[in-house]
Formats: structure tokens, C-alpha cells, sequence
């Protein structure tokens, strides 16, 4: 994936964020796979959720023996999603409606593509 590919996904997905805001909890985050770039927008809620099943996930394996395992831990930690505030990529216009914001989304891309 391109760095551009990449801010038009995620400036695709904070539209419908914006235009579906009032689905989402006062905490909505962004959800990265930084292997795959899977991107979805989730509530608060189900991120601490998911975080809680990921670590029990990565406790379990390493509970385990062998090299199988090992791997098997390795790529359950590449696979877990990061998140980012949505609030932080948007940013009110004159009219005060939300919208993506570019530079932020930007900044955002550069963390995973240059």
C-alpha cells in the first residue's frame, strides 16, 4: 500500500464517521492492523475489549512451549490493531461540522509509510 492509498482509506473512512457520528460513543477510535492496513472506525468500548482479548491471546501463548508456539506468538503480536483517537483526525470547519483533517491525517500516514 501507498502513503496515499493509505490517507484516501482512512479520509474515506472519517467521512462516514462524520456523516454517522451520532452511531458512535464519545471515545470512537481508529482501528489499524499495521500488517494488513485493515481500517475501521469502532466505539471505545469494543477497543478496550479487544485489547483485553489480545493480550489474554499473547499470555496464553507464552504460556505454551516450543518453537511453534514462539511463531505462533510472533505473529499474534504483529497482528494486533492499533489504535488512534478519531477525534484527533477531524477537525471542525467554519460551519462547525466536522471533517477530516488533512494534516493530521497526514502526520497519521507517516507513522506507518513514508
Amino acid at each position: 500500500m501507498t502513503r496515499d492509498k493509505l490517507i484516501d482509506k482512512i479520509t474515506s473512512l472519517l467521512d462516514v464517521y462524520v456523516d454517522n457520528i451520532d452511531s458512535f460513543d464519545h471515545n470512537p477510535q481508529l482501528r489499524v492492523n499495521p500488517v494488513s492496513f485493515d481500517l475501521t472506525i469502532v466505539n471505545g468500548r469494543d477497543m478496550l475489549k479487544e485489547i483485553e482479548d489480545s493480550n489474554e491471546a499473547i499470555e496464553d501463548a507464552a504460556s505454551a512451549d516450543g518453537a511453534e508456539t514462539e511463531d505462533s506468538s510472533d505473529y499474534q503480536v504483529k497482528q494486533n490493531p492499533d489504535f488512534y483517537s478519531v477525534k484527533k483526525l477531524v477537525k471542525e470547519d467554519c460551519y462547525g461540522k466536522f471533517i477530516p483533517d488533512k494534516k493530521a491525517i497526514s502526520y497519521f500516514a507517516s507513522n506507518y509509510l513514508s
